[in-house]
């Protein structure tokens, strides 16, 4: 099947040019025809073009000229360059500068066409090879699963014994826990490592395009469809899916996944025809699916398909010292990108990470190493390097306490003493989940009094 092209013709002879238009859209190309150079950079500026056409003597300049121009801006556009003034070193010039083929006015029209097939083709084979070489690139940047908690070691443990199995796997946990990570770990280290890998966040996507995201089109299935597309599941074929936030998706797509789980097949939208599919479902959600099916959003039925194998990332801030481990994975990684020269942290500044409730997980604090080690740039990441968000309220107030003593004015000793004492108890109630007991044992109170100075101070969960 020929794959789809947006090519840009560009030809001075209005004739020739008005032919070649006609003879390409009938073999399913997407053309835009021009004359001249001025009219072909102002195409390349307003459009993205997989192949470029173009005639060597222009009337305001040359087609050598314009190829310069195309290697400049998009190296990724492949070049086709015709004349009917071809000589050896024009010819040279052309390849030289980056064209991929040459051909010699007058010609026949299905010798272009071969000729486009095969550029196309090659194209295709360079795309795939970055596409995987970015992959694993990825893949060693992230390197193994990171951390030495207990529930790290879990994973792991059940990594390895589902390296030979084909089971559907549903990863749980919250936004920014690493469940793609593991998926991504789950495929490299399964015997469907040298097949397709291929993502799709549910979520992400409104319900009436991610049929089609899902499932593929044919050509003139609803408006736009201007051609016949593969869907995620078709691209994934001998491979892996991986379907991020599974419960968002709408109870609609859930029938047509369900019926995917059981026939291992689907049916692109507008055919009446079925394709066959061998693809290893791996899924992935934030919510706790259990609840979703109580409250009528998410099948049982659909459930159970999903949960075959079932894999819970515990969020960030019960896996201990793997965020110090976490940190410094990502130090390294940003000092070799960013060519940044950070030697690591201050015993201070490990214990605020140590004791940051890290609502965003893993990601939060990637975005943290990222920015840290941007603003740094080189030596040891100190307390007031990390975000002031981090700092627990007895640090926030104990910087505030220092500034205000270097103040001539007057302090208000009852008004900082009684903030000090509010953000204290915040502090601990929030370490501990707002469990009174645990935090009235850490305070050295009795839990009585505890409970009678949160209702005296009408402190909250959300109290700054």
């Amino acid at each position: 099947m020929r794959e789809t092209a947006f090519i840009l013709l560009v030809e001075d002879e209005k004739e020739l040019r008005e032919a070649l238009k006609e003879v390409l859209n009938q073999a399913h190309y997407h053309v835009e025809a021009v004359g001249n150079t001025f009219q072909a950079k102002e195409a390349m500026e307003n459009n993205k073009f997989d192949l470029a056409i173009l005639d060597v003597r222009l009337p305001d300049g040359t087609g050598i000229d314009l190829l310069r121009k195309v290697r400049q801006t998009d190296n990724d556009i492949a070049v086709i360059m015709m004349t009917a003034f071809a000589d050896v070193d024009t010819a040279v010039d052309a390849i030289r500068l980056g064209a991929d083929d040459f051909i010699k006015k007058p010609f026949d029209m299905d010798e272009l066409l071969v000729r486009i097939d095969e550029i196309m083709k090659k194209r295709s084979l360079v795309r795939d090879n970055k596409a995987l070489s970015k992959q694993v690139q990825t893949m060693r940047g992230q390197g193994s699963l990171i951390g030495q908690s207990e529930s790290m070691n879990k994973i792991r443990n059940v990594l390895e014994v589902l390296s030979d199995s084909d089971s559907t796997v549903l990863i749980t946990g919250e936004s920014g826990t690493g469940k793609e990570v593991v998926a991504r770990q789950l495929h490299m280290t399964g015997n469907r490592s040298n097949k397709p890998f291929v993502s799709i966040n549910c979520g992400a996507i409104p319900e009436e395009l991610l049929e089609s995201e899902l499932f593929g089109h044919v050509k003139g299935a609803f408006t736009g469809a201007m051609r016949t597309k593969p869907g995620r599941f078709e691209l994934a074929n001998n491979g892996v899916i991986f379907l991020d936030e599974i419960g968002d998706m709408s109870p609609n797509l859930q029938v047509k996944l369900l019926r995917v789980l059981q026939e291992r097949c689907i049916e692109p939208v507008g055919s009446e025809k079925t394709v066959k599919i061998d693809v290893r479902i791996i899924a992935a959600t934030h919510r706790n699916l259990e609840e979703e099916i109580e409250a009528g959003r998410f099948r049982e039925d659909l459930y159970y398909r999903l949960n075959v194998i079932p894999l819970h990332l515990s969020p960030l801030r019960e896996r201990g010292e793997d965020v110090l481990l976490l940190a410094e994975h990502f130090m390294n990684h940003f000092n070799a990108s960013k060519q940044s020269e950070i030697s690591g942290m201050t015993d201070e500044a490990k214990q605020i990470m140590l004791n940051y409730p890290w609502p965003g997980n893993v990601r939060e604090l990637q975005n943290v190493m990222e920015r840290t080690s941007t603003l740094k740039r080189s030596g040891m990441i100190e307390a007031q390097d990390l975000p002031s968000k981090m700092l627990d309220q007895t640090q926030r107030l104990k910087q505030n306490m220092q500034l205000d003593m270097d103040s001539e004015d007057s302090i208000d000793l009852k008004g900082m003493v009684d903030e000090f004492e509010n953000n204290l108890i915040v502090s601990a109630l929030n370490r501990f989940d707002w469990n009174k007991n645990r935090a009235a044992n850490f305070l050295s109170l009795n839990r009585t009094t505890l409970v009678e100075k949160i209702k005296k101070k009408s402190l909250q969960p959300n109290e700054p």
